[in-house]
């Protein structure tokens, strides 16, 4: 089936490819599970694999969240997807978003179909503090903060629910232009900024390419990040089960070092490409599918 049944009643999609041991993928924010299948397809007769579309995304577009925290929802999505298809000794991979996902549910749900972890370019702890200097975007978090705030005020203005692109006039482009340099720095191509300026009167297409389109999902991560306190590295400390942790050490978002003490303090392999950003999905894709394949069949 395409699709399997969350606890609050919505239906989440899900796409399945290969046959043999599980292996659950969860993807970043502004991807889908679909995004996944070039990476997969080498090893798919001897997995079976999981690509969920996370809530909110892909073909679970049009699922809200049902709570404050995501990270929570998503585990409990997850933990609804283990349970609808009897997962057991599963392995699980979790890139950005769906790490912290992951390792919200280690800390804080039933983990035990889990038996194998890949943990891909995310940091444990998203704040920084007196003890931590390596949460969401490093030394320069307060910089990146203060633009997350100014977006979630200028969101003050607009409906509850409803599309970014639905906005009023004038609130839709100011909205359109915090984003984009909020996605410009995390891809990492300052130029992005540069094409929205001279394309700015199309602002319903860039607001249908954004990687979160809902306004009230738009609300929902942006209270995760500021708000939220996910900091997971007591409870990740020696991981339950074997894991890797892949790091893209030119990653923007998440500095290497922190996570080389993630990767000791769980007691996990630590794998770097060197010539990844945040996505090696995109930077390193041959060195990343050969990473993936390695965890696979270490066991």
């Amino acid at each position: 089936m395409p699709f399997f049944p969350a606890r609050d009643g919505q239906s989440l999609h899900v796409r399945t490819i290969g046959r043999g041991q599980p292996v659950l993928m969860l993807h970043g924010l502004g991807m889908q599970g679909r995004d996944w299948l070039p990476f997969v397809l080498p090893f798919a007769r001897q997995f079976q694999f999981f690509l969920p579309d996370l809530r909110g995304a892909g073909q679970s577009g049009k699922v809200r969240f049902n709570q404050a925290d995501v990270f929570h929802n998503h585990m409990e999505d997850m933990e609804d997807l283990v349970h609808y298809f009897g997962l057991q000794d599963c392995y699980l991979v979790g890139y950005s978003l769906g790490g912290t996902t992951s390792l919200h549910w280690q800390a804080h749900g039933d983990f035990s179909p889990i038996s194998r972890y890949l943990h891909v370019d995310q940091s444990p702890c998203i704040h920084n503090g007196d003890d931590w200097a390596h949460g969401l975007f490093g030394a320069r978090q307060e910089h990146f903060f203060s633009q997350l705030r100014d977006l979630l005020l200028l969101l003050d203005g607009a409906p509850d629910h409803g599309e970014v692109a639905n906005l009023a006039v004038g609130l839709r482009e100011k909205v359109l232009q915090g984003l984009v340099d909020i996605f410009a720095q995390i891809s990492g191509n300052p130029r992005l900024k540069t094409v929205f300026a001279a394309s700015s009167r199309w602002a319903g297409m860039w607001a249908r390419l954004l990687p979160v389109t809902n306004v009230a999902d738009l609300r929902a991560y942006l209270n995760a990040y500021l708000n939220g306190a996910h900091d997971y590295r007591d409870s990740a400390r020696d991981f339950p089960v074997p894991a890797t942790v892949l790091t893209g050490e030119l990653s923007p978002l998440y500095p290497a070092e922190g996570q080389a003490q993630f990767a000791r303090l769980a007691g996990a392999e630590h794998v770097v490409l060197p010539r990844s950003g945040h996505v090696p999905l995109m930077s390193q894709p041959v060195e990343f599918t050969r990473a993936l394949g390695r965890f696979l069949k270490a066991a």
